[in-house]
């Protein structure tokens, strides 16, 4: 058997930033991934020329995977998105997007009021506002139904999380703050983040096993058996399983902390439509449902990526925790396209349906407070975990990038003996 000190099972946004981190800590870990490619639910499908996210994917300026990205010195192509000109939609009609920033500026069905007080809750929100072992709802619940509506919606938006009486108000309100300072869309799509992430490990030292996939982690002695489907096994000190809570609780043997926080997750999950356009009609290139848990965005207006002279299209719907995927919600989200972008099935060249996916494997609950699964497993000494749906700080890619960042940190600390 070989020997290394730390492993890293899983190569998506997490893995790699947690390798990353490792190697410029001066430690030599091995990355393996299942796929024959890395960046997991990052990549993206580039079909003539049109670059497609596994859905609607936003660059937090101010959050976590951003803040690891240029601390390995990589930057994010693409440009800042701007509401200047979006769209609220309600089901009474179409109006401008309300977005709380000026005091008195109604925008129907608000009135003058929901507007002054809509500024005053997006302040509240600004100064810090969600307590945490509470509901957002327990927030917006104070609200006029109107402003109530609106500031759910921005939520909603900035979580992917339809789920108002669930989320806990400090995890939503964090990432609400969190939306302030702006959104790259990147140009190439996420796949451009996912190529640097993979040459700056390269460059880092870090083996890079992709078509590796690991059938079991077990801890023997002092040491962790790395258990690879191909029958090999290898020996570490430490292990960052960066994996999906199933995937994590299936490898680990004999972790109960792993097998306990993977049963208590909740996934976010949404249904979307993504139209490459040969061509785009004058109208609105963002909107955000208020009433209704719709999203649109043409992304190629931001962001490179679209073939000259055409357009790509994000429509999203977001699900509630216990509600199914259903066919209709693609039909009512081609309705949207059709309001929206009239004459687009004329302009058709490729389409992408996304029934269900999961956008992120947990939802922050109010009931524990807001916390997920903890970055070290007390009951593992040397297993370490990171993702979307571990540690307590950021949510979806931001919660990964922290999440392995702190996993890094740690699993160097357990390695030589000094306290993190």
């Amino acid at each position: 058997m070989k020997h290394a000190e730390v492993a890293v099972v899983g190569g998506g946004i997490a893995g790699l930033i947690a390798a990353v981190a490792l190697a410029r800590r001066g430690l030599r870990p091995t990355l393996f991934e299942t796929a024959h490619e890395f960046g997991g639910r990052a990549q993206t499908r580039v079909v003539d020329g049109f670059h497609f996210n596994q859905g609607p994917h936003a660059l937090y300026i101010g959050g976590a995977f951003h803040a690891a990205l240029s601390a390995f010195g990589l930057a994010a192509p693409g440009r800042r998105l701007s509401l200047a000109n979006a769209l609220a939609l309600w089901e009474a009609g179409d109006h401008p997007l309300p977005t709380g920033l000026v005091r008195g500026q109604a925008a129907p069905p608000l009135s003058a009021a929901d507007a002054d007080d809509l500024a005053e809750a997006f302040a509240a929100v600004a100064a810090g506002a969600g307590e945490a072992g509470t509901p957002l709802r327990a927030f917006t619940g104070t609200l006029s139904p109107a402003v109530r509506m609106v500031v759910e919606a921005f939520v909603r938006l900035s979580t992917y999380a339809h789920a108002p009486e669930d989320i806990d108000a400090k995890a939503a309100l964090d990432q609400q703050r969190l939306s302030f300072s702006g959104v790259i869309y990147v140009d190439g799509g996420w796949r451009a983040l996912v190529s640097q992430l993979v040459d700056a490990a390269t460059t880092a030292g870090v083996r890079l096993r992709a078509e590796h996939r690991v059938g079991a982690i077990r801890r023997e002695g002092r040491t962790w058996q790395v258990d690879l489907a191909d029958g090999a096994t290898e020996a570490f000190e430490a292990v960052i399983l960066a994996a999906s809570p199933a995937a994590a609780s299936e490898l680990v043997e004999g972790a109960q902390t792993v097998v306990a926080a993977a049963r208590a997750t909740r996934p976010v999950r949404t249904m979307g439509l993504d139209l490459g356009l040969a061509g785009v009609a004058p109208g609105p290139e963002y909107a955000l449902g208020m009433d209704v848990p719709l999203y649109m965005s043409l992304h190629s207006a931001v962001a490179d990526l679209a073939p000259p002279g055409g357009g790509l299209l994000h429509l999203g719907r977001y699900l509630a925790p216990d509600e199914a995927p259903d066919a209709g919600h693609i039909k009512a989200l081609e309705q949207l396209a059709d309001r929206l972008q009239p004459g687009w099935r004329d302009r058709l060249v490729h389409r992408q349906r996304l029934v269900g996916i999961t956008v992120a494997h947990d939802l922050p609950h109010w009931r524990s407070g807001g916390r997920r699964a903890p970055v070290v497993v007390p009951d593992a000494p040397g297993l370490f975990l990171a993702g979307d749906w571990v540690g307590d700080e950021g949510l979806l890619s931001d919660a990964s990038a922290a999440s392995a960042v702190v996993a890094a940190r740690e699993a160097a600390a357990f390695l030589s003996g000094v306290p993190a």
